[in-house]
C-alpha cells in the first residue's frame, strides 16, 4: 500500500494490520452486545471509539484517501449515532458495525501495494 511519503508497505504487513483493525472494530460489538456489555462496564466505550476513529482519519491521510474509508468510518459514524439513541437497536448497530468490518479488507485492492 503506498503512502503520502512515497513509501509503501508491502502486502504481507498491510494485510497483518488489517488484521489488527478487523479485531479493533470486533470490538465495538463486544462493548455493547446486550449479552456481553456488562462485562466491559470499565471501558470508557466513547473515548475507544473517539480513538478508533482518529487511527482511521490517520491512515485515511497517510494511504492518501482511499475511497473504502469514506465508508468505513461512515458506517462506523452510524453505528455510534445509534448508540446514542434512546431506543438504541443492537442489531442495527452491528450491522453498520459489520459492514465497515468487511469493507476493511478491500482498503488497497484497487490501488495495488508499490510492488509493480
Amino acid at each position: 500500500m503506498k503512502t503520502i511519503y512515497g513509501g509503501y508497505f508491502p502486502e504481507e504487513q498491510f494485510e497483518e494490520y488489517k488484521k489488527k483493525m478487523h479485531k479493533e472494530m470486533f470490538w465495538l460489538l463486544i462493548y455493547k452486545d446486550p449479552k456481553t456489555k456488562d462485562d466491559y462496564l470499565y471501558v470508557d466505550f466513547e473515548k475507544y471509539f473517539i480513538g478508533l476513529m482518529k487511527k482511521l482519519n490517520g491512515l485515511n491521510a497517510l494511504f492518501s484517501y482511499p475511497v473504502e474509508m469514506v465508508s468505513i468510518m461512515g458506517l462506523l459514524q452510524g453505528a455510534y449515532l445509534e448508540t446514542q439513541k434512546e431506543n438504541f437497536d443492537y442489531s442495527i448497530y452491528r450491522k453498520l458495525v459489520l459492514d465497515a468490518h468487511a469493507l476493511v479488507d478491500q482498503i488497497g485492492k484497487n490501488e495495488g501495494t508499490g510492488n509493480e
